[in-house]
């Protein structure tokens, strides 16, 4: 069987382990505890949320969703090696954590290591064209410090076809890379 793995990143709050239980095939795994500390909701994902996907009688997609916050590091390291994917999810909000956004790419570097990436903007549905292009700009703006092109794409985690929507684009973006 080959199975493939896809990190889920983003800042606290941006949907990972929402887009995950949206996703998976199976009960995904998920470890979120009561947060001891303010981050604006009271659980979160302290752990590897984990659920899979069959893309063939022979062939498996692992999402892996890591904590947002920058003490639980160590977990980032644990999940960022032999990606076939990269999907990070940007909250939308009236200020939007770009310095943590910069923080993962530097992190998990999906220009150096050839992985697919896409970003996704979550918790949009309110928000004005003006607000979403700013927003893309200075996305795009951040990709291009870290000389990386990916697509950036507004979806919903909570709906299941807009979840799996990303998962075409990387995949299409996969296309490109095999040799």
């Amino acid at each position: 069987m080959v199975y493939r793995k896809l990190a889920i990143i983003g800042e606290v709050g941006a949907g990972k382990t929402r887009l995950i239980s949206s996703m998976s095939e199976i009960q995904p795994f998920e470890t979120e505890a009561e947060s001891s500390i303010d981050i604006g909701k009271k659980y979160t994902t302290v752990g590897i949320d984990y659920g899979r996907i069959s893309l063939s009688e022979d062939s498996a997609l692992g999402l892996y969703g890591v904590p947002g916050q920058e003490r639980y590091s160590f977990l980032w390291e644990l999940v960022k090696e032999s990606l076939w994917g990269l999907l990070v999810l940007v909250k939308y909000g009236e200020e939007p954590n770009y310095q943590n956004l910069n923080k993962l790419l530097t992190f998990f570097e999906p220009q150096n290591k050839e992985v697919a990436c896409v970003v996704g903007v979550t918790h949009c549905e309110n928000a004005s064209d003006q607000d979403l292009t700013a927003l893309n700009s200075e996305i795009q703006a951040i990709l291009e410090h870290h000389k990386l092109v990916a697509p950036v794409l507004y979806v919903d985690p909570r709906n299941k076809e807009s979840a799996t929507s990303l998962l075409h684009v990387i995949n299409s973006i996969n296309g490109s890379f095999s040799a």
